[in-house]
């Protein structure tokens, strides 16, 4: 598998919009992209720096603790990095599948001590 590079690293909060101020008022991070979310906040990407992104997560829709949610890795293609792993016999934590209509393709992996890890597909 070839990992293109480390893409972001997502954290869950209970208030993105106070992130988002947070960020980039304070950091001088720069809002890259929003994706609504009906019924709750969006998600947000960050400019974090050399191409990472830093995403902000609403908690009510994750229904995950605040705090580090996972680490991403940009790859060429999630189906055939999810396979490869599988093959290598790491434990897949969800199969591929799309995150709505954005282009955006995932797969979550564990990583040592249970460690939440992503790959991530975009067709642009």
């Amino acid at each position: 598998m070839t990992i293109d590079h480390l893409h972001k690293i997502a954290i869950v909060t209970d208030d993105v919009e106070g992130g988002v101020k947070f960020y980039t008022e304070k950091l001088g991070l720069k809002v890259l992209e929003r994706f609504p979310n009906e019924g709750d906040e969006d998600y947000v990407f960050l400019q974090a720096g050399n191409g990472i992104i830093l995403e902000l997560m609403p908690t009510k829709t994750t229904k995950a603790p605040i705090g580090f949610h996972h680490i991403s890795f940009r790859v060429p293609s999630v189906d055939k990095g999810v396979e490869e792993l599988r093959q290598k016999g790491v434990k897949i934590l969800s199969e591929p599948g799309n995150a709505g209509d954005t282009g955006i393709r995932l797969g979550f992996f564990e990583g040592p001590n249970s460690i939440n890890l992503q790959l991530f597909e975009r067709d642009r």
